[in-house]
This record gives structure tokens, C-alpha cells and sequence, in this order.
């Protein structure tokens, strides 16, 4: 009975690994697109003063439709319909966050900036308790505070704002939390999975972009003037195909996990970000920045294990029970009362003790 229960526990632990699997694949392979393609995004904002960056998430939106669209005429994504108003609502909500964070780095300072950004995971969390109906221990809101002090150290350093940055870094929060918890319910209540929603909303999100190039864009008439050259336009081939990988795995990741812990997952990027900074882009080695990196990275794999789904104790089935033996039958020579009775022999030793007593 002993080896048996065991071979179920191990058995059970290792179906939970295997269903976490493909989950921690996504967000590795989320983690190393989105900071591949920040980093090619700054090679061209820097080295070859290619700014634009709103164009080029249209360029990432439109290769995501394209692709994904291949995978369904190959059998490889089942298409599903969406409602067009959750169509317009998610669409919206991205590119509401996207907007209103690049206008809130616009009018505010960095640190405040970034400020803004760490505010996405408490406020999250009250969204999700109340919308989600979800539940975090004090462990977890500890390790909550771990990797917002960490981030804080590594990123903030000037705090300045004024009105309108205060307005748009709040308007950041508001549609970035909206958009994700959409995000969540949606893949649960119409049952699809992140690439069918990508699919559903990818091309409505570059059509409405594309039309908010103009305003959003300092100096949209450059696009058409810029010197493309051989360089510049490789680099921004690489960066469509890495934006399929950070258009899709959102997602992918929300649907698996939740919109707090996507949040924990941008802000790894964030580090990783910080540390290529140190190693592509010769900037200054400061030991704050570093120590905070330390602290955020300790507090998401202290996030990460309490996250981990530990399995249940087995109960061992029915046919495999300890069997109770039954009670002895009575002697020949022993007399058994009838419920609620006593027999003579009972009785007899009762009133013995009762006689002692007295």
C-alpha cells in the first residue's frame, strides 16, 4: 500500500511539472523576444535615428495577422469567431496602455515613469480580487513588495511630474490593468487560447494604429524621406519577427497564469533590459542599478515558487483500503443484551460495584 501511494504521489508531482512546462517555455520565450527586440528597437532609435517607434509596432501587428493567418490555411490554428465589440474593446485596451505609457514617459520624468509602471502590480492585484475573484497570501504580498523594492532601486532615480504626465501615467495603469483582465476573462469565458485571440485582434489593432501614425508619430512625414538602407531595413525585418513572439505570447501567458503574474514577467524583462544596457550599449556600471536587479531576481523566484502548483495528497482508492476486521463473534457460553438492554451478567456486575461503593 506504502509504494503504491507513493508511485501516485510521484506520478501526480510529475503530471504538475509537465503542465507548467509549457507554460514557463512561453514566458522564456517571451522574455528573450521582447528584450531582443527592445534592444534591436534602440540600436535603430540610437544608431541609425530610425524614430518611430509606433510604425514599427504597426509593421509587428500586421506580420502577427500574416503569420498567424498561414497557420490557419496549414491546419495549425483552429480560427474561432469573437464578438466584434470584445474585438474593439481589446484592441483598444492595448493600444490605449501603449499610448498613454509612451505619454506618460513623454511628460514625465524616468523615475516617475517607471514609478507609474510599478504601480501596475498592486493596482492589478485589487482588480483581480475583486473582477477575478482571486486570492493572494501574505507570502505572495510579500514577495510582491521584494520585487517592487528591487525594481524601484534598479530604475528610479529622478521624480518629476506634473499634471498632464500624472493624468497620462494613471491612464497607463487604468488601461493596462482593463486590457489584461479582458484578456483573462475572455480566453476563459469564450474558451480560446492566446493565438486564436492574436488572431482575432492582431490586424483590428494595426488598422487602428495605422491611423493614429500621423498623431502619434513626432515626424511622421520622415517616414517616407528616411534613408533605408540595407542595415536599417534587416534590422527591422528581425524586429517583425521578434514582434510576432511579443504581440502572441501575452496572451498566451495571461490565459495560463494571471495578469499579476504577467506583470512579475515584464519586470524580469525589465532587468534583463537594465543588464544588456551594461553589455551592448557601454552604459555606466552603477551598483544601485545592479543591487536592485539582485533584489527584483530573488523576489521573483521567491513569486515563482509559491506560484508553483504543489500536488494534492493521494487518497488511496477503495479497492485498495485497509480492510477493519470485524469484532469477534460472541462465545457459546456469553449471553448478548439486545440494543438498549442489558444482560444478566451486566447486571449482575453492576450492582457489585455499586455495593462497593456504598
Amino acid at each position: 500500500f506504502c509504494s503504491g501511494s507513493m508511485e501516485r504521489q510521484i506520478q501526480a508531482f510529475q503530471a504538475h511539472i509537465m503542465s507548467n512546462m509549457k507554460t514557463v517555455l512561453v514566458i522564456t520565450i517571451n522574455i528573450a523576444g521582447v528584450v531582443g527586440i527592445v534592444v534591436l528597437m534602440k540600436q535603430l532609435f540610437q544608431t541609425y535615428e530610425f524614430n518611430y517607434p509606433v510604425f514599427l509596432v504597426v509593421l509587428h501587428q500586421l506580420t502577427t495577422a500574416f503569420v498567424l493567418w498561414l497557420m490557419t490555411t496549414q491546419g495549425l490554428l483552429e480560427p474561432k469567431a469573437l464578438d466584434k465589440r470584445i474585438i474593439l474593446q481589446l484592441a483598444l485596451g492595448e493600444i490605449g496602455s501603449i499610448v498613454f505609457s509612451n505619454w506618460s514617459l513623454m511628460h514625465n520624468s524616468v523615475g516617475m515613469y517607471q514609478i507609474f509602471k510599478l504601480l501596475n502590480i498592486p493596482f492589478m492585484c485589487v482588480v483581480e480580487t475583486f473582477m477575478l475573484k482571486s486570492t493572494f497570501s501574505n507570502t505572495i504580498k510579500l514577495s510582491l513588495v521584494v520585487i517592487l523594492g528591487g525594481i524601484a532601486m534598479a530604475t528610479v532615480t529622478d521624480v518629476q511630474y506634473n499634471s498632464v504626465g500624472l493624468m497620462h501615467g494613471l491612464s497607463a495603469v487604468l488601461a493596462t490593468s482593463f486590457y489584461q483582465v479582458l484578456v483573462k476573462r475572455t480566453t476563459k469565458d469564450k474558451d480560446l487560447s492566446g493565438l486564436q485571440l492574436s488572431y482575432c485582434t492582431a490586424l483590428p489593432k494595426a488598422g487602428i494604429l495605422a491611423v493614429l501614425v500621423p498623431v502619434l508619430e513626432k515626424n511622421p512625414g520622415g517616414l517616407l524621406a528616411f534613408d533605408y538602407t540595407t542595415v536599417v531595413l534587416s534590422i527591422i525585418f528581425m524586429t517583425c519577427i521578434l514582434g510576432v513572439i511579443a504581440v502572441t505570447t501575452p496572451a498566451m501567458i495571461i490565459q495560463s497564469t494571471t495578469p499579476v503574474t504577467f506583470q512579475v514577467v515584464g519586470h524580469a524583462k525589465t532587468c534583463l533590459i537594465i543588464l544588456s544596457g551594461f553589455i551592448f550599449f557601454q552604459q555606466p556600471f552603477v551598483a544601485k542599478n545592479v543591487t536592485g536587479v539582485l533584489v527584483a531576481l530573488a523576489g521573483m523566484i521567491w513569486y515563482s515558487y509559491l506560484k508553483m502548483p504543489q500536488p494534492k495528497p493521494e487518497v488511496a482508492p477503495d479497492d485498495e483500503e485497509i480492510p477493519v476486521p470485524p469484532p469477534p463473534p460472541p462465545r457459546e457460553d456469553e449471553c448478548v443484551a439486545p440494543l438498549g438492554q442489558e444482560s444478566e451478567g451486566q447486571g449482575a456486575v453492576q450492582r457489585h460495584m455499586k455495593d462497593m461503593k456504598e
